[in-house]
């Protein structure tokens, strides 16, 4: 009986110890691969971090290269501002405007027409000069030529005939429309003014026109105004030229 109770105490003891084997090394395993989860999870992480890490510094670096260019683009924008500041001023300063302008449209004309610059230079020079003219003006009147009117009376002489007046107007018309004979002095008028030799220059637009004529050492200055129904009224006045 005491053997048969022995052997028996010492199954339980074997199979006791053996479960606490069992649980230790199912424990052990347990916690074994707890860690090595932990150690793959965090080494996981670290790459992470590192990788975030590394794209923080290239964003901070493109964040610092777009900021130098954005400086150089304020500075390059700055300078053009000034540059073009800078030329508006020039062009302003320079280039002609007004009565300056149109001087220049007229003498670059004269040349482009064959004028000899050294005589353009020399009558700007005499511009500084003081004008002296007869102050005796002289007028005359003249029929206008007109669609209806040709004839006798349509010309006028100045400077013992060197210089020959005429015009070309538009036709009046009565309250029904119709064609009258005479021009319609409130239309734009053709007064044409012709020296000896046949060279002859022509003024155009609203009455009162004026012109001035250059024949040898004298300048004819002309006012051209409407006269009694039908007629121009020419004045001249003789000046020194230059």
């Amino acid at each position: 009986m005491s053997l048969g109770l022995h052997e028996n105490r010492q199954r339980r003891r074997r199979r006791f110890w053996w479960g606490v084997t069992k649980w230790s090394l199912a424990l052990a395993a347990i916690v074994a691969a707890g860690a090595y989860s932990y150690r793959i999870g965090a080494q996981l992480a670290a790459r992470d971090v590192t990788k975030a890490e590394q794209r923080i510094a290239e964003l901070s670096e493109e964040v610092s290269g777009l900021e130098r260019q954005s400086a150089a683009l304020a500075a390059e924008l700055a300078k053009s501002k000034e540059s073009i500041t800078a030329w508006q001023a020039r062009y302003e300063k320079e280039v002609p405007t007004g009565f300056v302008r149109e001087l220049m449209s007229m003498v670059q004309q004269k040349l482009s027409a064959g004028a000899d610059e050294e005589r353009l230079a020399f009558l700007i020079s005499a511009a500084e000069k003081p004008r002296t003219c007869d102050d005796q003006p002289e007028t005359k009147r003249f029929i206008v030529t007109t669609s209806l009117q040709k004839g006798a009376n349509d010309a006028v002489s100045f400077a013992d005939r060197s210089i020959t007046v005429t015009g070309n107007g538009t036709a009046a018309r009565d309250a029904n429309g119709n064609i009258e004979a005479w021009f319609d002095p409130n239309q734009p008028i053709s007064v044409s003014f012709t020296a000896l030799g046949g060279k002859s220059v022509t003024a155009e637009g609203s009455l009162p026109l004026h012109h001035s004529v250059v024949v040898g050492s004298n300048e004819y200055r002309f006012t051209v105004l409407p006269g009694a129904r039908g007629f121009l009224s020419v004045t001249a006045d003789r000046c020194d030229y230059p």
